[in-house]
């Protein structure tokens, strides 16, 4: 048995508009119901005058911590980025979520040879 070619073209045109319409439908829904991407947190240690690790790759909406070690306090203070930690205590921590993309440099304003790369994605 043979399918007379308009009816075959018929059916080909409504399976390939079906198939889009199915796609575009979970697509939709995939975007409207898709969680959120998770956050992470990143550590950097301020130990022996130094941020370890002095660049850090993050994306935007990440947490950075930094975690004082040494017996003195440390900042992370940077100008571009708009954030400024202020003294962190020894043993203590501090946190920052970026918002903005970009790549950042930061300072400890009481030992400005100690410098640290952020960089947001």
């Amino acid at each position: 048995m043979t399918i007379p070619s308009t009816i075959r073209r018929v059916v080909t045109r409504r399976a390939i508009v079906g198939l889009v319409l199915a796609v575009l439908t979970v697509s939709i829904g995939q975007a409207a119901g898709a969680p959120p991407p998770k956050r992470r947190t990143h550590k950097v240690v301020m130990e022996a005058t130094q941020y370890q690790p002095a660049t850090i790759t993050v994306k935007a909406g990440d947490t950075i911590e930094w975690v004082n070690k040494d017996l003195f306090p440390h900042t992370a203070s940077s100008a571009e980025a708009k954030f400024n930690s202020e003294a962190i205590a020894a043993g203590a921590t501090w946190k920052f979520t970026p918002k903005v993309k970009g790549d950042f440099t930061y300072t400890c304003i009481f030992h400005p040879t100690m410098k640290g790369q952020l960089r947001v994605q």
